[in-house]
């Protein structure tokens, strides 16, 4: 179950990559128009291309009533058949493997939900639609929708109209908890950023893919993520998408997230102590000399594959939180603490808190103790208290440092399975943690005896 923060901590090989990579693969191809769309004639499939054919036809505004029984039952057939043909035709594509690999592999989606939560959904999201074709927008009004062609049946029949773009737009109503943007920064993010370039086409290659994507009519951005994917040879869909991100960065950095104005890449500037800019030719960071020690020396601006490996792994959230980030995003980042000191693994539990507050969603892998005690405390901190503000300034955390428990989902990757973690005003209880920390601590405690004996 996805929170405003999910974590899923656990020891190695326990299985933490493939589920997030999973959750990953399961939100990108609900989006993706070309992973599954053509493959549906459900009943909610077949009721939508029927409105759209009647709207081609009259070329005026139709309205049709549903119910919310309609609208569940059209939901739970959705959830049904992507689930299905999810498992069978895209789960083994995820990690580039065969599909044998996973025939014994079942995704299922559940997502517990009322009629009125629905319609108050899709209502907010329908807003969106109608500046993606404002020819034919699909309006939702809490009760009816509308197709509204603007022009008359004979442009219509004429144009390039086709009923798979409500059946989008539909899904996307049906299911607005599948819909929301989602981006991944994986564990391979430190070789990404070394040898993307390395990783690109050749000038031959590219023309030629371009001109075959084309002849088969994909659009722009169908003919970019199939050409990141034909360069990314056998990686992960989750890698993959990540290399494409690096990629684009020269192209997207005059661009300005959703949240830019929150300001929140700063807070990885303070923690790597510089930042970082990007061009055509290659990704750059630009140190910012301390002003408490004359020995750091003078500020020096160098290549990525020079900076140090936090500078690198920070990159790829830097430039999202920049250039990217938007309200409701699904961020995953595998193993966030990687190459970050103790002290640095603390300061990124508290900018993950922030993060959440804009309004981002994230879901981190982690074998980092250090993390998971400061979100410990992060979460005390959002209990009312005795002499509160005057503990917290005494600890050193300011007005914003805070969880709220509610948000938080846990798990321990273990046995095959993720258990979940119970959470309360102490915090997240993670016992596999606690145990080797007790355990530790043990030997160290009778050694010391021995010695002193």
């Amino acid at each position: 179950e996805l929170g405003n923060l999910t974590i899923v901590a656990g020891r190695n090989n326990t299985g933490k990559t493939y589920m997030v990579y999973t959750v990953y693969g399961l939100l990108k191809h609900f989006l993706l128009k070309t992973s599954w769309q053509a493959h549906s004639e459900s009943r909610y499939s077949t009721w939508i291309k029927t409105l759209a054919a009647e709207a081609r036809t009259k070329g005026m505004d139709n309205k049709w009533t549903l119910s919310p029984q309609q609208l569940l039952s059209h939901r739970d057939e959705l959830l049904s058949e992507y689930s299905s043909f999810f498992s069978r035709t895209l789960l083994a594509d995820i990690f580039c493997s065969r599909k044998e690999d996973f025939d014994g592999a079942q995704v299922s989606i559940q997502i517990p939900d009322t009629s009125s939560r629905i319609k108050e959904n899709m209502k907010r999201l329908a807003l969106k639609f109608p500046r993606n074709d404002p020819q034919y927008p699909l309006h939702f009004d809490g009760i009816n929708f509308s197709i509204s062609a603007s022009r008359s049946s004979q442009e219509i029949m004429q144009s390039s109209f086709e009923p798979d773009y409500l059946v989008d737009h539909y899904r996307r109503l049906l299911v607005p908890e599948l819909s929301a943007d989602i981006s991944i920064i994986s564990a391979e993010r430190f070789g990404i950023s070394l040898f993307y370039k390395e990783l690109d086409l050749t000038r031959h290659q590219l023309v030629e893919v371009l001109q075959k994507l084309r002849d088969k009519g994909y659009s722009s951005d169908e003919i970019l993520y199939l050409i990141s994917d034909r360069a990314s040879g056998r990686y992960a869909l989750p890698i993959k998408d990540n290399i494409h991100f690096t990629r684009r960065i020269s192209q997207i950095k005059a661009e300005e997230g959703e949240l830019h104005d929150d300001r929140l890449f700063e807070r990885i500037e303070r923690l790597v102590n510089g930042s970082y800019s990007a061009s055509d030719e290659e990704l750059r960071f630009r140190s910012t000399p301390r002003q408490d020690s004359a020995s750091e020396g003078p500020a020096f601006d160098i290549p990525m594959h020079l900076a140090s490996s936090s500078a690198r792994g920070l990159s790829d959230l830097y430039f999202f939180l920049k250039h990217q980030a938007s309200h409701n995003h699904l961020l995953i980042i595998d193993e966030p603490e990687s190459h970050l000191d103790t002290a640095n693994q603390v300061h990124l539990a508290r900018m993950l808190a922030r993060f959440i507050q804009a309004g981002i969603r994230i879901l981190i892998t982690t074998h980092s103790d250090y993390l998971l005690k400061e979100i410990n405390n992060l979460i005390m901190l959002s209990r009312d208290f005795k002499d509160r503000d005057n503990v917290r300034k005494s600890l050193g955390y300011s007005e914003d440092d805070f969880l709220d428990p509610k948000l938080i989902r846990a798990y321990i990757a273990e046995n095959g399975g993720l258990s979940p973690c119970v959470i309360d005003s102490l915090g997240i209880d993670f016992p596999v943690f606690d145990q080797v920390i007790k355990t530790i601590n043990h030997a160290s405690i009778e050694l010391t005896t021995r010695m002193d004996d």
